[in-house]
C-alpha cells in the first residue's frame, strides 16, 4: 500500500492512531477528488484490521489476509460499486443481508461502497437502517467524489473524512518522471490525482484520440464554424462509447474553456499550450467564453441525468454557436 502512504500520509497516521487507541468508528464517508486515495485508504484499513504480520502499525501487504483483501477474495471484506450508472437498492439489500451475518473468520467485518453518491434514493434509504442500528464489529466505508450527492441523513450518521487533493505540480512532475510527455502530463494531472492512473491514462491511445477530437471541436467552436455540429456525430460520439468516456470528454472540454478564460484575462498558457484552437478561443470576449464554459458544465450534469449523449452534445454546440 505504498501509494496511499505517499498520497495521504497524514490520514494514514491518523487512522493508525485511531486503531491503536481502539477509537475506530463504525461508519465513515471518505470524500475526495478521484485519485486522491479514498478507495486506497479503505483497502488499507481493511488490510490493517486483518493483517497477521503488522509492520510498525502498517499492514504487511504480503500475508494471506492482506493478499485476499487486495484481490477482493476476503470473505469478511465486501465491496459494492455502481453497475452502469448507479448503485441500486438490490445491491444494498444484498449487502445488508451480509451485514446481519457473523464474520466467517473472526468478529470483524468491513463493507465498502464505492462512488456512494451514485446510490439511488431507494438504495440510500435502504442503507439507513444500518446507521440507525449498527451491528457489533462491523465497519462501513462510503467513498465519494461528491459529498452533496449523499443523503443528509447518511452524512449525519457517519464520520466524514475529507481527502485533500495532492498538489497538481507534484503529480505532473511525477508523470513526466514516468516518461509521460509534458504536454500530456499537464492535461492528465488535471483529470486524476493518481500517478499510476495518470500514467495508464496517458498510455491509452483512445484517450489521446479523445483529446484530439475535443480540440478539433474547440477549434470549430472558437471560429463559430457550423461544421462543429456534424463533428459530434462523425467523431465525438465514436470517441466516447460509454458513460465514463463521455464524462471524461466533457471534463476535457471544460478544461479547455477554463484555460481560455484564464488567458482572456491575462494568465500565461498553462494547458494545451501549443493548441491553436484554445488560443483562438481565448481571443473571444471573456463573457462569451465564460458563457460557453457554463454551457459545458450544464452538459456535464445532463450526462449524469441519462440524457442521450449525442443529443446533449448537439444541443451544446447549437447553444454555443448562437451565443
Amino acid at each position: 500500500m505504498a501509494e496511499i502512504n505517499q498520497l495521504q500520509p497524514g490520514l494514514v497516521q491518523q487512522f493508525q492512531n485511531v486503531i491503536q487507541h481502539d477509537r475506530l468508528s463504525q461508519a465513515y464517508v471518505f470524500v475526495g477528488p478521484r485519485g486522491s486515495g479514498p478507495s486506497a485508504l479503505a483497502t488499507w484499513l481493511a488490510q490493517r484490521l486483518f493483517c497477521t504480520n503488522l509492520q510498525d502499525g502498517q499492514p504487511c501487504g504480503e500475508c494471506d489476509e492482506c493478499r485476499r483483501v487486495l484481490t477482493g477474495n476476503h470473505t469478511d471484506v465486501l465491496t459494492i460499486s455502481p453497475e452502469g450508472t448507479a448503485i441500486k437498492a438490490d445491491a444494498v439489500r444484498g449487502l445488508k443481508e451480509e451485514m446481519s451475518k457473523s464474520g466467517m473468520e473472526g468478529n470483524r467485518r468491513v463493507f465498502i461502497i464505492e462512488d456512494a453518491d451514485r446510490m439511488t434514493t431507494a438504495a440510500a434509504n435502504s442503507l439507513l437502517k444500518f446507521f440507525e442500528e449498527p451491528y457489533p464489529g462491523m465497519l462501513i466505508i462510503l467513498t465519494t467524489t461528491n459529498k452533496n450527492g449523499l443523503l443528509p441523513t447518511v452524512l449525519s450518521r457517519a464520520q466524514v473524512i475529507q481527502f485533500p487533493a495532492p498538489r497538481r505540480g507534484d503529480i505532473e512532475a511525477q508523470l513526466v518522471a514516468a516518461n509521460v510527455a509534458p504536454s500530456l502530463a499537464n492535461v492528465v494531472a488535471r483529470l486524476t490525482a493518481s500517478v499510476d492512473g495518470g500514467v495508464e491514462l496517458a498510455q491509452d491511445e483512445d484517450f489521446a484520440k479523445r483529446v484530439h477530437v475535443m480540440l478539433q471541436l474547440v477549434d470549430r467552436l472558437a471560429a463559430g464554424d457550423e461544421l462543429a455540429f456534424p463533428l459530434i456525430q462523425t467523431d465525438v460520439v465514436k470517441a466516447c462509447p460509454d458513460r465514463a468516456t463521455q464524462r471524461q470528454f466533457v471534463q476535457l472540454l471544460a478544461l479547455a474553456y477554463s484555460e481560455a478564460i484564464n488567458r482572456c484575462y491575462g494568465a500565461a498558457p498553462a494547458v494545451f499550450k501549443q493548441d491553436e484552437g484554445v488560443a483562438h478561443l481565448a481571443q473571444r470576449a471573456g463573457t462569451h467564453v465564460a458563457n460557453g464554459l457554463q454551457l459545458v458544465l450544464s452538459a456535464g450534469t445532463q450526462i449524469e441525468s441519462n440524457v442521450n449523449f449525442q443529443a446533449n452534445m448537439e444541443q451544446l454546440v447549437l447553444l454555443i454557436l448562437r451565443g
